[in-house]
């Protein structure tokens, strides 16, 4: 953590191009709304732009599909072409903890899905290890935000609804 962490997290949002997602934010959160890829380079962008070498920094982050009733920037999901900040942060590169906690919505085969999403932090060398309800993978920042797209676009695929909670910590202090 830095005393100087206003200046971090409203620089990192000034930087992160966001034209490709609907975006909110206020005093606890920002919310992006919009096709996976945008909103996945989104939080990439932002989690990148925030870095800053020797500071502790966290997101807490959730990806989610399926939620009915929420259409505030709905316009948005017709959008097509390249992302707008990979090409800007994809030469940074830092090791990156993280916690994921996978919910397959609506199926009974649930467990089935977590276990293949471990099974994919397992394949992309993300060293998986179980901790109380969820699962720690560290690697590349880069890494890192690939797996979890890959995860969404997964779900995606096979179930109707699903929801994706993650915490992402670098520098931490923490000696395990």
């Amino acid at each position: 953590m830095d005393s100087d962490f206003v200046s971090i997290i409203l620089n990192a949002l000034e930087k992160t191009d966001t034209s490709g997602v609907w975006s909110q934010s206020d005093a606890l959160s920002t919310v992006y709304r919009g096709k996976l890829a945008y909103v996945a380079d989104a939080v990439r962008g932002l989690f990148v732009n925030a870095f800053r070498p020797g500071v502790h920094m966290a997101l807490e982050g959730q990806f989610s599909k399926g939620c009915p009733g929420d259409c505030d920037g709905d316009s948005l999901l017709t959008r097509e072409g390249p992302v707008p900040n990979l090409p800007l942060v994809g030469e940074k590169h830092f090791p990156v903890q993280a916690k994921i906690a996978l919910y397959p919505m609506g199926i009974p085969d649930y467990i089935d899905k977590i276990a293949g999403v471990w099974r994919m932090a397992e394949k992309a060398r993300l060293n998986p290890v179980s901790i109380h309800y969820a699962t720690r993978i560290s690697g590349d920042v880069h890494e890192v935000f690939d797996y979890l797209e890959a995860v969404c676009r997964k779900m995606e695929a096979e179930v109707p609804h699903y929801i994706l909670c993650f915490t992402l910590s670098v520098n931490s202090p923490t000696q395990e």
